[in-house]
């Protein structure tokens, strides 16, 4: 049974125009290039077991790709992982216990496969839904109203199957969604809910075991004019969703969502600059809230990416969730949507003005690599001189050196007579964002504090961090409040881990502070799903992101030297290619 990061690399490898490689691969789905081996083996002996296709290897590509030869038996297996996930959930919406004995006759597989595809689902959704175990069996732990709104989500997903179980021919649905978007009274009953999810929840209400009924006028024309059968029962499904739209239409406002900003804020030590920030949650959260997913959404992988580069504002929007759970009770279960919007408000905090000065004997080069200049490298300024003799350099970041002759300056020199290349202009903006790290390598890779963790035997990864932390705590390094926030940060789920290299990290409230310890496991930890045997536990005030994106750096640093690092053992080795 492949895992789910298994088949979104089928599913990119049978798509992909051209081959793709391992590094590139585990750059998407930001695992290690050694666990991306191993998943390509596995999907290898997937392809040749179900005889549907073969993995590719291209080596004057250093790529792979996949051939499909049995593309209906590929599409049945596919579906069928998709199908088994949403069969269980189902069994556990209609059902007040489902038994494991009683999933593997549905299912058509062993004790054994049921229980373990019970079991990834409630690892998978965990942060979304209880799903509990007892003698009985197992059973969903929720309201009505989450249970409805689940059944609408798994409607929205297989569309046709739940028609055909609702006995709604695919004519019906679109006169209904035809109805529902010309009723002049829907949107009062369902405020920020559309069209296409107010037909699943229609349909949804339509399956759901409801013991009470009710009445409505409103909702029983609506299914007449599409000629669907409905129940008193049906209807109350209905009501009950649409008082629990309005109410929290009605409970939602600006103002607990600007509260709950300025308490990160004061906690944090922070301001976010981004003045719209308040009002782009809410927009957003009237949306989710009124219509909640709880259903993984498989096709936005590649946010990981994105997390690497900006832990800090996926950080803050777990704790915003948390405290509009805490203050207000809010359920937000989709919580990646919700930092993207705060990646927003740390990218403008990390916006640094770069003075940039091209020494050119030859305006005209000049003049088109400073425009090549301004529009690659966002927030800079470029200016031009053809004598260095009066000009203060402290005012600069960088000088492009076009006069052909070798100058000796403190800063920075990039060296050209041409007129700048693509890749010319990639190391420029690299060199742009990272010249503070290099002028502060010392301070924030120290090496007094690195040293080798020796790893006992059955020691947990919590264990390990704790007791890192606590050896950091006794150099002074780290604060109590900081140990506390990085271990929390880490039992919260979603760790960073970059390759082999876990980050363990957390907002600093010291002014101006940024710190990375480099620590060695001797022995290899599992972190997640993955093989550890690095830890750069990382510190700072996100204010400091105005001349230090460690974050940025940091990603594409383990990228780039990922075969050279992965198995390096002291400071010495790992700082030796951040100078570089």
């Amino acid at each position: 049974m492949l895992n789910e990061r298994q088949y979104i690399i089928i599913e990119l490898l049978t798509k992909a125009p051209s081959p793709i490689r391992a590094d590139e691969i585990a750059k998407i789905v930001v695992k290690s290039k050694r666990t991306i081996m191993r998943d390509l083996s596995s999907i290898k002996l997937f392809l040749e077991t179900n005889n549907v296709g073969e993995l590719i290897v291209r080596p004057e590509q250093q790529g792979y790709t996949i051939t499909i030869t049995d593309y209906d038996r590929y599409e049945e297996l596919m579906m069928k992982n998709i199908n088994d996930e949403q069969i269980i959930l189902y069994q556990l919406i209609m059902n007040e216990f489902v038994t494991i004995e009683y999933l593997a006759d549905l299912l058509f597989v062993s004790r054994i496969t049921a229980s373990e595809k019970m079991g990834v689902i409630k690892e998978m959704y965990s942060s979304v839904l209880t799903i509990g175990v007892s003698h009985k069996g197992h059973h969903l732990a929720e309201s009505d109203v989450t249970k409805c709104f689940l059944l609408s989500n798994l409607v929205g997903t297989n569309l046709k199957y739940y028609l055909e179980l609702a006995q709604v021919t695919p004519e019906k649905y679109e006169l209904l969604l035809s109805q529902l978007k010309h009723s002049k009274r829907i949107n009062d009953y369902f405020p920020n809910v559309m069209d296409s999810q107010l037909a699943n929840l229609f349909i949804a209400c339509m399956l759901f075991p409801n013991s009470a009924a009710e009445e409505n006028e409103d909702f029983e024309h609506l299914y007449e004019a599409c000629g669907l059968n409905y129940t008193p029962q049906t209807i109350r499904s209905l009501s009950m969703l649409s008082d629990y739209c309005v109410e929290t239409n009605l409970n939602l406002t600006i103002d607990q969502i600007q509260r709950v900003l300025q308490v990160i804020e004061q906690e944090n030590n922070i301001t976010f600059s981004n003045s719209d920030l308040p009002k782009q949650l809410y927009h957003h959260l009237k949306r989710i809230l009124c219509y909640p997913t709880f259903l993984k959404n498989k096709e936005i992988h590649n946010i990981s990416n994105i997390k690497a580069l900006y832990p800090f504002a996926f950080d803050l929007g777990i704790v915003f969730i948390n405290y509009m759970k805490k203050f207000y009770e809010y359920r937000i279960t989709n919580g990646d949507l919700v930092g993207l919007y705060f990646t927003v408000g740390m990218e403008e905090m990390m916006k640094k003005n770069h003075q940039i000065l091209i020494y050119s004997l030859v305006n005209s080069i000049a003049n088109i690599n400073r425009q090549l200049i301004e529009s690659t490298i966002s927030n800079c300024q470029v200016e031009i001189v053809d004598s260095l003799q009066e000009v203060n350099l402290k005012d600069y970041s960088l000088i492009i050196n076009s006069s052909g002759t070798t100058i000796d300056v403190q800063l920075p020199v990039f060296n050209t007579e041409y007129i700048l290349s693509e890749n010319d202009l990639a190391d420029l903006k690299a060199i742009a964002e990272n010249i503070s790290i290099g002028y502060n390598l010392q301070t924030i890779f120290p090496k007094e504090y690195s040293f080798t963790y020796h790893v006992q035997k059955n020691e947990s990864w919590f264990e390990i961090l704790e007791r890192i932390c606590s050896r950091l705590e006794e150099s002074l390094v780290i604060s109590r409040e900081e140990a506390t926030k990085i271990i929390e940060r880490e039992k919260s789920g979603n760790p960073l881990l970059i390759n082999n290299y876990s980050v363990p990290h957390c907002i600093s409230k010291r002014e101006n502070f940024v710190i990375c310890i480099y620590i060695h496991l001797d022995k290899p930890v599992m972190v997640e799903t993955t093989m550890v045997s690095h830890v750069l536990l990382t510190m700072m005030n996100p204010n400091v992101n105005k001349s230090i994106n460690i974050f940025k750096f940091l990603y594409r640093y383990l990228q780039e030297h990922e075969e050279q690092l992965a198995t390096i053992e002291t400071y010495d080795e790992f700082i030796r290619f951040v100078e570089k």
